[in-house]
């Protein structure tokens, strides 16, 4: 990898703590919506970006959130989460995403839509948290490649109506790095838990189910979130599962 990527992750900004309090909350399994808010408004600038997200056009609630308990108790610790790492990216997009031909707004509906797939496909709960968030934040590099690339004049030349997982290898190509290294470099960067490391860097070996949803989701989608149909049929054929 070279260095000026290097030097983009090293100097990002580290997750809050609130959002590791509120990932360690989830665990444990005996926790109330109090519990949820007491944790939260530590941060008041994160209760302001978590109703503002809540609200915004990309989850589509038909009435307004007007306040942090309403959030918690209609969404859930879960979601809630999301919204608090969407709210995180939402500080590093401080530049545009035209190298991928996306607007912000486009990269968090890309990432909210790649979650909602890959957490359909697993049950058990706890690992549903894992794949989802994984899935979430799987393109964060993105943002350092798009930087990269408008620092050294370099367009990417790719169809958008191909998957993520294509889009990889035309990054490798072109790069000689891709959106799953820089990402999984960037986990480890914000100590995240290991088993979230390990999948985001072993995903595409599909080995067991949680590695298949992340690679599914990210296969059936392209840079737009739009659904590649051939591919969705792909899946829903050979899987037996409904996308």
């Amino acid at each position: 990898m070279i260095a000026a990527i290097v030097d983009a992750v090293e100097n990002l900004p580290p997750v809050p703590n609130v959002i590791n309090e509120l990932q360690n909350l989830y665990y444990m399994d005996t926790y109330n919506a109090h519990d949820i808010e007491n944790i939260i408004k530590k941060d008041p600038a994160l209760v302001a970006n978590i109703l503002k997200i809540a609200n915004s056009p990309i989850y589509e609630f038909a009435r307004e959130i007007v306040d942090i308990r309403q959030a918690i108790v209609l969404f859930g610790l879960d979601k809630i989460i999301e919204f608090a790492l969407a709210s995180y990216m939402n500080e590093l997009l401080t530049f545009d995403l035209e190298l991928y031909h996306i607007s912000t707004e486009d990269f968090l509906r890309l990432s909210q839509r790649k979650s909602v797939i890959a957490a359909q496909l697993i049950e058990n709960k706890k690992d549903k948290f894992l794949v989802s968030n994984t899935a979430f934040l799987a393109d964060i590099a993105k943002i350092i490649i798009a930087n990269y690339a408008k620092k050294e004049n370099i367009e990417l030349q790719f169809d958008e109506n191909i998957s993520l997982n294509e889009l990889d290898e035309i990054e490798k190509s072109q790069f000689g790095f891709d959106t799953i290294e820089i990402t999984t470099y960037i986990f480890d960067k914000w100590n995240f838990e290991k088993n979230m490391v390990d999948l985001m860097k072993n995903f595409k070996k599909q080995e067991n189910l949680h590695q298949k949803a992340i690679f599914i989701a990210r296969d059936i989608i392209n840079i737009k979130a739009k659904l590649l149909e051939e591919n969705r049929e792909k899946y829903e054929e050979t899987s037996k599962i409904h996308l």
